[in-house]
C-alpha cells in the first residue's frame, strides 16, 4: 500500500475454517449465551421442596396423632368378647382407624368369601362331595362430623404454631421473605405430609379377621385429607398474602366477610343443637339396649359424642320442619324383593312425648335462624348484599352437612355350589339409609334464613342495636380520587368500608397526605345515634335464650318421659282418652264422657280377691282355665288357641275383629315395660302392621305389681285402622299376664274402644288354686 499498489489477497486454503473463540477474532453476538431462567411453577416448587420440611412435619403430627389416639381409644374395649377373643387389640385398632378415617373421605368396606365342603347323595362310589361358595360384601357409608371438626382444629393448631414460627424467621432474615409466597410454600409442604401420613395410616387399617378383609379407601382418605390440608394451611399460613392481593378488589372482600359471618353462626348453630341434642340422649329410658349396646361394655353416651354434629343437625331439620326419614331395602333372586320406609319428625315427637316438644323444637329452629340473621346483620350493617350472601353461605354449609350426616349401609351376598354352575346359586341384597330429609331441608330452611335475614335488621333496631361497620368512614384528602358507590355528603368525600391497604401496598403516586385526616361518621339526619351498647349483647342474649327455650324444652321433654314414675298414670290415661277421641268423630253422649274423665286401673284389689265385682250391662264375666277372670261384651266367647302361638288366648265375638288377646307367660325374665320395647321393635317391621304409630308407652302399677302399659295404632292388610291397648303386669307368682283389646276405629265410637279395656281391667282377677 506504500507504494501505491494494491495487494492481492491471498487465495483461502479450502477445509480450513477459523475458530470463532480464537484470539483476535471477537465472536459475534448471536453466539452469546442467554442465561436461562425456570419458569414461575418451577421457582414456585423450587423454593417448596427446600423450605423448612421440620416445621411442617410438626403441624402435620397434630391432625396424624389425633386419629391414632382416637383409635386407640377406641380399640380398648372388648366389646363383649370376655374370654374368647376372636379380634384382638391389633386388630381392633386397624378397625378403629377404618372407621375414624372415613372423617376425612375414607371408606369402610368389608368383604368375605369362604368354601365350604358339602356332602350328600349317593353313587356308585359312594357319598358325593361339592363345595359351596359363600361370598358378600357390606360397605359402610358414614362420616362421623365429630372426628372431622376435631382433625381441621389439630390441623389448625399446627398449622398456627408453623406461622409464627415462618414469621419469626422472616423478622431475623435481612431480606425478608422471598417472592410473598412462603406461606403458600409452608402449606403446600404441610398438605402433602399431611395426604402421606393419612395414606399411610389408611394402609395400615386394613385387616384381615377370620377370613373377612377390610378395605379402608386409602386412594379416597388420601385426596380427602389433602384437599382438606390445602384448604386449611391456605388459609392460615397464606392469609396475609391473600388479604394482599384482595386489598383492591371489594367483591373478594365482601365474599370473604360474608364467608367468616355464615361459619360463625354455623358453629354457635351446631354447638347449640349439639347441646340439646346430648341433654335428651342422656334422659333416654334404656338406651343401650335401644342401640344394642347393652353386652357390648360401651356406653351410647360415648358413641353418641363421636355423632355430636351429625345429631345436631337432625335436631336443626326437625327444629325448621323437616323429617329424619330411614328405609331399609332387600331382593334376592329367591324371595323377590321388598321395601320399608319410616319418618320421624314434629308430629311424631309430639305422639311419643307431648305439645311441649313440639313447641320447643320450633323455638330451637327459630333461634339457630336468627343466629345467622342477627350476626349477618350487626358484622354486615349497611350492606344488605352481603348479609344475603352470608345467609346463602350459610345455608349452603348446613345443606351440606345434612348431606355428610346420614347413615348408610349395603349389603349384597352370592351362595351356592361351586364348579361353575349357575344351578342352585343364591344371591341377595339389602340397603339400609337414615339421615335428614334433604328435600324438605331445602325448602323449609330457605323459607327460615330468608325470613329470618330480612327481619334481624328491623330487630335490632326495635332493641336499639346498631350494626358495626368494618372500619369508620373517614374523609379523604382533597384531590384524592373519589371512591365508586361512596355516598355523596357535600363538602367532603367518605372513604370505602373496608379495611385499608396493608404496608405491603405501593405508595400512590400523588403527593403525600398530610399526618393529620380528619375522621367523619356518616349518620342520617332522621335516625339520631343511639346509645352505643356492648357488641356482646346480642350474643348473650341470643345463646342464653336459646339455652332457655331449646335446652329448657329438651329437658321438660325428658322429664314428661322419665319423671313421675308410677304416679303418670293418671296423667297417661289422660292422654290416651285424648288421643282416642282424635281418631274418631266426637261423641256427644254419656259413654264417652265416661271414658275420657275416668283414670287408669290401679291398686284397685288384690291379686286373688274373689270379692264382689260389679259388672256393667251389656257385659258378662268370662272365667278362662288358665286362672284368670274378667269382663268380656255380652256374646263373646273363648276361640281356640293357635297351637303356633301357646299362652296366647283370644275373646271375641260375632262382629269378627274386635277381640281380648290375653298372653300368659310363667316365671318371666323380664319386666312387663322390657318385653313391650321388644315386641315393639318386631311391630315396627311387620307386613301386617303398616304405618304403626306409638300413642303411649311407660312403666305403671297394675292390681299392686309393677306393670306397663301401651297404646298403638296401625293399619292391617284390609288397609283398616286398628287401635289397640295393652295393659301388662307380673304377678306374685312370677307369671306375666298381658291383656289386651283391639279395635277398628272406623267401628267403634271415640272412647268407646279405651271403655271396654278398662272394663276388663277394673274386673280382672286370678282365680286361686
Amino acid at each position: 500500500m506504500k507504494c501505491g499498489r494494491e495487494r492481492t489477497p491471498e487465495p483461502e486454503t479450502p477445509g480450513v475454517l477459523e475458530a470463532p473463540g480464537m484470539p483476535g477474532t471477537p465472536p459475534p453476538p448471536a453466539y452469546l449465551p442467554r442465561p436461562v431462567t425456570p419458569s414461575p411453577v418451577g421457582a414456585f416448587f423450587g423454593r417448596t421442596f427446600r423450605g423448612d420440611w421440620a416445621g411442617a412435619v410438626q403441624a402435620a403430627l397434630w391432625p396424624l396423632v389425633l386419629l391414632l389416639v382416637g383409635a386407640v381409644a377406641l380399640a380398648g374395649p372388648s366389646y363383649g368378647q370376655d374370654d374368647e377373643v376372636v379380634v384382638g387389640f391389633v386388630d381392633r385398632l386397624r378397625v378403629s382407624l377404618a372407621l375414624l378415617l372415613q372423617s376425612v373421605g375414607g371408606g369402610f368396606e368389608l368383604s368375605g368369601h369362604e368354601r365350604r365342603p358339602v356332602f350328600g347323595g349317593t353313587s356308585d362310589l359312594g357319598s358325593e362331595s361339592s363345595d359351596q361358595v359363600l361370598q358378600g360384601t357390606a360397605s359402610l357409608h358414614f362420616v362421623p362430623l365429630t372426628v372431622t371438626v376435631l382433625w381441621i382444629v389439630a390441623l389448625l393448631i399446627g398449622v398456627r404454631v408453623l406461622r409464627n414460627r415462618i414469621r419469626l424467621r422472616a423478622a431475623a432474615a435481612p431480606g425478608g421473605v422471598h417472592g410473598g409466597t412462603a406461606g403458600f410454600e409452608a402449606a403446600v409442604r404441610v398438605s402433602l405430609l399431611v395426604t402421606a401420613g393419612v395414606l399411610a395410616l389408611a394402609l395400615f387399617a386394613q385387616p384381615e379377621i377370620e377370613g373377612v378383609e377390610v378395605s379402608s379407601s386409602p386412594v379416597l382418605a388420601a385426596l380427602g385429607a389433602l384437599l382438606l390440608g390445602l384448604a386449611v394451611s391456605c388459609g392460615v399460613l397464606h392469609r396475609e398474602d391473600l388479604a394482599h392481593r384482595m386489598a383492591a378488589r371489594p367483591g373478594a372482600q365482601a365474599v370473604v366477610r360474608a364467608a367468616g359471618t355464615a361459619l360463625r353462626a354455623l358453629v354457635v348453630v351446631l354447638v347449640l343443637c349439639s347441646l340439646v341434642a346430648f341433654i335428651s340422649l342422656t334422659q333416654v329410658d334404656d338406651l343401650a339396649e335401644l342401640a344394642d349396646l347393652d353386652e357390648a361394655d360401651v356406653s351410647p353416651l360415648l358413641v353418641a359424642l363421636l355423632l355430636l354434629p351429625n345429631l345436631a343437625v337432625t335436631a336443626l331439620g326437625i327444629g325448621w320442619g323437616a323429617s329424619a326419614e330411614a328405609s331399609a331395602s332387600g331382593a334376592s333372586s329367591t324371595y323377590g324383593g321388598s321395601r320399608q320406609s319410616g319418618s320421624f319428625g314434629l308430629s311424631e315427637l309430639g305422639d311419643v312425648t307431648n305439645d311441649w316438644a313440639v313447641v320447643g323444637a320450633l323455638a330451637l329452629g327459630l333461634v339457630c335462624a336468627l343466629t345467622i340473621g342477627v350476626l349477618a346483620a350487626r358484622r354486615l350493617a349497611g350492606r344488605r348484599g352481603e348479609q344475603f350472601l352470608a345467609a346463602g353461605i350459610f345455608f349452603g354449609l348446613v345443606l351440606l352437612l345434612a348431606a355428610f350426616s346420614g347413615f348408610g349401609v349395603e349389603v349384597s351376598g352370592v351362595g351356592g355350589s361351586g364348579g361353575g354352575s349357575e344351578f342352585g346359586r343364591a344371591s341377595g341384597n339389602g340397603t339400609v339409609e337414615t339421615g335428614i330429609g334433604i328435600p324438605e331441608v331445602l325448602l323449609f330452611g330457605l323459607l327460615w334464613i330468608g325470613a329470618a335475614t330480612f327481619l334481624a335488621p328491623f330487630l335490632l333496631q326495635m332493641v336499639g342495636q346498631r350494626g358495626v361497620a368494618g372500619a369508620p368512614m373517614t374523609a379523604p384528602v382533597p384531590g384524592a380520587p373519589a371512591v365508586p358507590g361512596a355516598p355523596a355528603v357535600p363538602g367532603s368525600v367518605p372513604t370505602p368500608t373496608h379495611s385499608p391497604a396493608l404496608p405491603h401496598s405501593p405508595a400512590p403516586s400523588h403527593s403525600p397526605a398530610p399526618s393529620y385526616v380528619p375522621t367523619m361518621e356518616v349518620t342520617p339526619p332522621y335516625a339520631p345515634a343511639p346509645k352505643p351498647r356492648g357488641s356482646a349483647g346480642i350474643w348473650v342474649a341470643t345463646i342464653a335464650g336459646a339455652l332457655v327455650i331449646g335446652g329448657g324444652a329438651a329437658a321438660g321433654i325428658l322429664f314428661w318421659q322419665d319423671g313421675g314414675g308410677d304416679d303418670k298414670t293418671d296423667g297417661a290415661a289422660k292422654g290416651a282418652s285424648a288421643s282416642a277421641s282424635r281418631s274418631g268423630p266426637q261423641d256427644p253422649s254419656p259413654v264417652a264422657s265416661e271414658a275420657t274423665e275416668s283414670p287408669e286401673p290401679s291398686a284397685s284389689a288384690d291379686s286373688g280377691d274373689l270379692g264382689v265385682v260389679n259388672v256393667p250391662e251389656g257385659s258378662e264375666i268370662m272365667t278362662d282355665p288358665e286362672g284368670f277372670s274378667f269382663a268380656a261384651p255380652t256374646g263373646w266367647r273363648r276361640e281356640p288357641v293357635d297351637p303356633q302361638r301357646p299362652g296366647q288366648i283370644t275373646y271375641a265375638g260375632s262382629t269378627g275383629r274386635e277381640e281380648f288377646l290375653v298372653g300368659v307367660v310363667t316365671d318371666a325374665p323380664y319386666t312387663s315395660y322390657e318385653n313391650f320395647l321388644n315386641i315393639e321393635k318386631h311391630t315396627k317391621s311387620a307386613p301386617d302392621k303398616s304405618d304403626y304409630q306409638r300413642v303411649r308407652l311407660e312403666r305403671n302399677t297394675f292390681q299392686g305389681r309393677s306393670g306397663a302399659i301401651w297404646e298403638y295404632t296401625y293399619t292391617d292388610e284390609a288397609d283398616r285402622t286398628i287401635h289397640a291397648i295393652d295393659q301388662s303386669y307380673i304377678a306374685e307368682n312370677g307369671t306375666e299376664y298381658a291383656i289386651q283389646f283391639s279395635w277398628r276405629e272406623d267401628f267403634l265410637p271415640a272412647g268407646e274402644g279405651a271403655k271396654t279395656h278398662r272394663t276388663a281391667l277394673d274386673t280382672w282377677r286370678l282365680i286361686s288354686d
